[in-house]
Order: structure tokens, then sequence, then C-alpha cells
């Protein structure tokens, strides 16, 4: 999906919304204060996407004005969003009060930090958490939004595809989580991931995760059922769980193995960030985070320990083939865990 806004004129907002579907016309969602007060087919023809082979009528621009909002120009509370969606397209917030700078966290966690993310929701103009669950096009659109300069943006993406667009341009923050603490995590995650419903992960990613879905099910905290699981681990399998921080940070897809050089690859990505933090120094991490958005201190939430995740890692500790699974993410961990500390 594309879409930007051409102009916000105070009583006249005007942009256009290209949907995945080549021939359909979207409609937008305009709420106020959470409220829905409008629905609003795009209408307008937009001849320069079908010049561009992006759409096959050009159907996709809008335009708000009083006859959609009444009092348009004094409404500081307005929000569109594309129906089909629910992808925000625009909002307005009052200038005084939002935040003017450009933030992307990069997700490293399955089971995402969206508690994170929603506290400082308000701080921005434009917010998009999660946003890997929109596809790549749509994830590209956000950070080449024009003319933006309060947003706010996470997702579970593979950093050096978007690095070009988001080198100078945004504030980096990316929190680390053990390796092995991170894959019990992710297995148990995985293995109940049907209590969380489509929402946690999103329809790709419940696609790609499938055959690890099926054998986290298998999965238990107890030494020998945990090598058996791990001793037939299938390939596929072994393909989703192996290295995921390394090929975020080194892989142009999630779903492509780390280059040769991907631990090298990785840490210098790691070195463009403005904030790096561990989660288990989280209050170190929530300091320089709130520092950098300049919100008041202790005002993000605690990062919760789950037990269950922690028993599960001190068995996969005890094994040879989880250590040879994750094996570059612990040499990037460990690598960074000490300039961390020296640093401080």
């Amino acid at each position: 999906m594309l879409f930007n806004i051409e102009a916000d004129r105070g009583d006249q907002i005007v942009g256009y919304v290209v949907p995945d579907d080549y021939s359909a016309s979207p409609t937008l969602r305009i709420t106020q204060s959470g409220i829905e007060i409008a629905e609003l087919p795009c209408r307008e023809a937009r001849p320069s996407l079908v010049a561009a082979g992006r759409h096959a009528t050009g159907l996709c621009g809008f335009t708000v004005d009083n006859s959609i909002v009444p009092d348009l120009a004094l409404n500081q509370s307005l929000e569109i969003r594309e129906s089909q969606s629910g992808i925000m397209i625009y909002r307005r917030r009052n200038g005084s009060e939002v935040t003017h700078r450009r933030v992307f966290r990069l997700e490293t966690h399955l089971f995402p930090l969206w508690r994170l993310d929603e506290k400082v929701e308000h701080k921005f103009q434009f917010f998009h958490k999660g946003v890997e669950r929109h596809g790549r096009e749509t994830a590209l659109q956000v950070f080449l939004l024009d003319n933006v300069t309060s947003l706010y943006v996470s997702g579970r993406l593979t950093f050096s595809s978007y690095s070009n667009y988001i080198h100078d341009k945004f504030k980096t923050i990316i929190l680390m989580h053990d390796p092995y603490l991170e894959l019990a995590e992710r297995l148990l995650t995985l293995k109940h991931v049907s209590r969380f419903g489509d929402e946690l992960l999103g329809a790709r990613d419940m696609i790609s995760y499938q055959r690890a879905i099926e054998f986290a099910q298998q999965i238990e905290p107890d030494g020998s059922g945990l090598r058996r699981a791990f001793d037939a681990m299938p390939r596929d399998v072994i393909g989703v769980l192996a290295n995921p921080l390394t090929r975020q940070l080194a892989s142009d897809a999630l779903d492509e193995p780390p280059p040769k050089n991907g631990v090298a690859k990785a840490l210098a990505a790691l070195a463009s960030f403005t904030v790096v933090g561990l989660r288990e120094n989280q209050d170190r991490f929530l300091e320089e985070v709130e520092a950098l958005l300049d919100i008041e201190p202790a005002t993000l939430p605690t990062i919760p320990h789950f037990a269950a995740v922690g028993e599960l890692a001190r068995e996969l500790r005890r094994l040879p083939e989880v250590e040879l699974l994750i094996e570059q993410d612990l040499e990037i961990y460990h690598t960074a865990k000490e300039a961390i500390e020296e640093a401080f």
C-alpha cells in the first residue's frame, strides 16, 4: 500500500491511498477523539498512478473538507485510517505537545514490546507500531512520508533493507535480549500463539512460522524431551529459529540466512544506533529512551520477566545444539554487552 498527504490547508486535507488490490478504490475511516465521524471512499483521480503502473484507474485520491468534517480547521484530534488494513494515513496533533523528531525502534523480540511503543504514542503526530505486519511496500512508504517531522515507527524488520532511508533522518533504538532467553521466549510464544490470535504475529508471520509453531508444540522445559526435540529439529525450522538477531541486522530478508560477514555487518549496524540497550539492564535503557524523547523519568513501563521463559532458557543453555543454533547471535550480544559496560 502506498499513501501520502499532499496538503493540509487547515480547512482541507488532500492525499491519496493506493491499496494492494490493483483495481480497488480504498475507503477511509475518519475519527475524532477515537469516535468514528465519517467514512470516505477515495474517488478522486490521480492519473500519475495509472501512468506509473501503480493502479488500474487512479481513483485513489481524497479530499477532507468542512462538508465531511464540520469546523475542520479547528479539529486537532482528527485521525484518518484506511478501513481494511487499519493503517494510519494521517492524524493531527497539537504542535506544542508533540516531539518534532523521527524515531525508529527496531523490534528484536518475537513477542513485541508494544507497551513501550504505546506509552510514547501521544508524543508523535504519526505513529506506526509493528509496521512489518503491513508488508514491505507499506513499511517502506512509512519511512518515505513527505513533510513529516513527528514520526514514531517500530517493527521487526531487516535493518539493512531500510538503513538508507533511516540514516541521518531517524533516531534509532534497539533493545537486545540474551539469545538464550529470546529463543526460550520465541518457543513459548509459538507454542501458545493460538491464545493471542493473528494480531500478535500477523497473517504473514503465521504462514512463515507455521512449521516452527508445529515444532514448538512439543517443547517442554525438561532436559530429555528438549534434547530429543532439538536432535530431530527439521531443517526448515532451523532456518526460522537460527540467529534471528544476526539476520535482522545483516540479512536482506528475515527468511534469508546471515551473509558470511554477518557478525561484522551486524556489529557495524549496531554502531549506528542512537540507543542500544540490553534487556537484562533495562533500567539504563529506559532512562536513555526517556532522555532521547524528552519525557519524564519513570514514564516508560518496565519490561516483564516471565518465569517460564527463564526456566526454559536454563535448560536450553545445557544443549550444545542450541549453542550452534544461535552462535552468531551470542557473539554479537556478548560483544555489544562488553562495549556497553565499558562505555558506562
